[in-house]
């Protein structure tokens, strides 16, 4: 990326960059399970929930000082802080237009709801930097504000748009929510077992970040390591490579599987359809995936 990228060529790069469009294709399966009536209102939904998590992203690496997302420079690495936080805001004014063409109050409310409970999740992660000794409902708060809402908002919009009734709406709403939870502790895992090409960024920077996630917090209660981590807590490369080696990523992995089993329950609202086939296997996916 060369020095004279335009704004433009920032906003493009990072709708191009790829990803899983994992929240777009929630709001989608999650309106297949009914019967929407205007499919250009589902796409205007995983349209504005995509650009709203995009927005995230950006401002996300500019907090962190992220080098790189996806294996390309990041919009503040490549522009600038200023024009990426404009860039950000930019994104979620355009998620709030196309909800705003929808015209649900429900859908209004909830996402208007979501976003600030994102931004009260940064500040959450912020304020907890380096503290070690953080227990499991506070990481649980923390993921739940950073990814497990959106991922809810997601479902919840497209069940909206799919006209399923209201305990229907509420069962998959918890299901997004539960797979954004087994998400991000996977997600958290792979910032310490995957290599910087399968992620996309680099790996360990969460910790060089100061953020506390679970592999962590759990391989310092492993007695086998006999609290040798504490000690070294500073040296980012060698408390990766001893994580990776404790009993914190089986463990880890084991929350990401139960939360999982988790959302699989709440599809048994719904009658079997390749639509609920799908969100099942997306509780697999999650966990097993290696970016």
């Amino acid at each position: 990326m060369t020095a004279t990228m335009t704004g433009t060529d920032a906003m493009e790069q990072i709708l191009d960059a790829g990803g899983k469009r994992l929240r777009p294709s929630l709001v989608f399966l999650a309106a297949g399970l009914g019967h929407p009536s205007r499919m250009d209102d589902v796409h205007r939904a995983a349209m504005a929930i995509e650009f709203i998590h995009n927005a995230t992203l950006i401002h996300d690496d500019l907090i962190d000082g992220a080098p790189t997302r996806r294996g390309l420079r990041t919009i503040h690495e490549s522009l600038g802080a200023n024009p990426a936080i404009i860039i950000g805001d930019y994104y979620f004014a355009k998620g709030a237009n196309l909800m705003s063409q929808i015209g649900n109050t429900s859908i209004d409310a909830l996402l208007s709801q979501t976003v600030m409970t994102i931004c009260f999740g940064e500040m959450l992660q912020l304020t907890s930097q380096r503290r070690y000794d953080q227990t499991l409902d506070e990481y649980y708060a923390k993921i739940e504000r950073k990814t497990a809402v959106l991922l809810g908002a997601s479902t919840f919009c497209g069940a909206v748009l799919g006209d399923l009734p209201e305990p229907e709406v509420q069962a998959i709403r918890r299901f997004g929510r539960l797979l954004g939870m087994s998400f991000q502790i996977a997600d958290d895992v792979l910032d310490y077992l995957a290599s910087e090409e399968e992620v996309g960024k680099p790996v360990g920077n969460d910790l060089k970040q100061g953020t506390v996630t679970l592999p962590l917090m759990l391989a310092r209660h492993d007695p086998s390591l006999d609290g040798q981590l504490d000690a070294i807590l500073a040296d980012y490369a060698e408390v990766v490579r001893i994580v990776r080696g404790s009993r914190g990523i089986d463990e880890s992995y084991e929350y990401a599987r139960t939360f999982g089993e988790k959302a699989r329950a709440e599809l048994q609202a719904f009658a079997p359809s390749a639509h609920r086939d799908a969100l099942e296997s997306l509780t697999y996916y999650v966990v097993g995936r290696r970016n």
